[in-house]
């Protein structure tokens, strides 16, 4: 697709504008075998969340007498993007779990479950960019769910410690103008280049 298609009449060939954020749909506790779950729809990304735990940790030695650890894993369907992805995990979504476990790890009390670990599972199961910040809202949705002691969680009144993705974050410039919320096609385009 050439650039000059992606926008129309001053908009995204979507419609949006270049300040809008895509529609958003937030559903918690849509997994009934998991401790804490959500759904998250931005635009077209379609993120589920699954939260297990806390639980023995097995490996033992990977065991910490002070605090609980998470492990996050985070991944694509191979039909997620239109060219189908190669099942199982890749350097980039290696890379977005620990992300992710970086960003949930101030979210929970985890000093309060010694030797016990915390599992999230996010499976994307349409993807059309910012993938990373909606699987972790995903993800802090279903922790905020589950039965967990969270910062401003249904067990504690707490206001909420940490940080909340935002879900605007994937922004970017297309022709000299600002744009939040990209979709692939916009944040796939190769930028500008002088000739």
């Amino acid at each position: 697709m050439e650039n000059e298609d992606l926008i129309v009449d001053g908009k995204r060939i979507n419609g949006r504008a270049f300040d809008q954020i895509r529609d958003a749909k937030i559903v918690a506790g849509v997994l009934g075998r998991a401790d804490g779950s959500a759904y998250v729809e931005l635009g077209n990304n379609k993120i589920y969340a699954a939260v297990y735990g806390p639980r023995q940790v097995f490996p033992k030695y990977m065991q910490n007498p002070d605090r609980a650890i998470i492990r996050c894993r985070y991944n694509m369907a191979p039909f997620s993007v239109e060219d189908r992805k190669r099942p199982g995990p890749d350097r980039r979504s290696v890379e977005i779990s620990k992300v992710t476990r970086e960003c949930l790890e101030p979210s929970v009390f985890l000093e309060r479950f010694p030797n016990s670990m915390i599992d999230v599972f996010i499976e994307v199961m349409q993807a059309d960019a910012g993938t990373r910040c909606t699987g972790i809202t995903a993800a802090a949705v279903a922790l905020a769910s589950s039965v967990f002691p969270v910062p401003g969680g249904p067990c504690n009144k707490i206001p909420l410690g940490g940080s909340i993705p935002n879900l605007s974050k994937s922004s970017g410039c297309f022709r000299g103008s600002s744009i939040i919320s990209l979709t692939f096609c916009i944040s796939s385009c190769k930028p500008p280049r002088s000739s």
